[in-house]
């Protein structure tokens, strides 16, 4: 049973480095970007219902895959340089769309309020 509950739900632990860890980069974003050592800086000091709230809005699910969140593959393309846009996700290929912003404050309010406010369009 718990094997099955395990498959079903994914892991309930969110290691979030290992999510870094197994992240890609494209679009003139690294591993070294300012604006990529920004989001990882805001990422991994969130609480764990922000975490899994990230998670929902970049994979479309709250937990990480059985494999653990490396396994994800993360994706994290530059959506160009203009920092008043919100970043954007497609939750079929695990990519998160992030604008190239000026601080690690404006990276960390923009990010929130994508997430915060991401509606998919599941079934209620």
């Amino acid at each position: 049973y718990e094997e099955v509950e395990l498959l079903v739900e994914g892991l309930p632990h969110l290691d979030f480095k290992e999510l870094q860890a197994g992240a890609r980069y494209e679009g003139g974003y690294s591993a070294g970007h300012p604006t990529i050592a920004a989001l990882w800086s805001v990422l991994l000091a969130l609480p764990v219902d922000e975490k899994r709230a990230f998670l929902q809005f970049c994979t479309g699910c709250d937990r990480a895959p059985v494999a653990g969140l490396g396994a994800l593959r993360l994706l994290v393309q530059r959506a160009g340089p203009d920092s008043e846009k919100l970043p954007t996700a497609h939750t079929c290929f695990n990519t998160l769309l992030l604008p190239e912003y000026s601080s690690r404050a404006q990276l960390q309010r923009k990010l929130m309020t994508a997430i915060q406010n991401a509606q998919g369009f599941g079934l209620q």
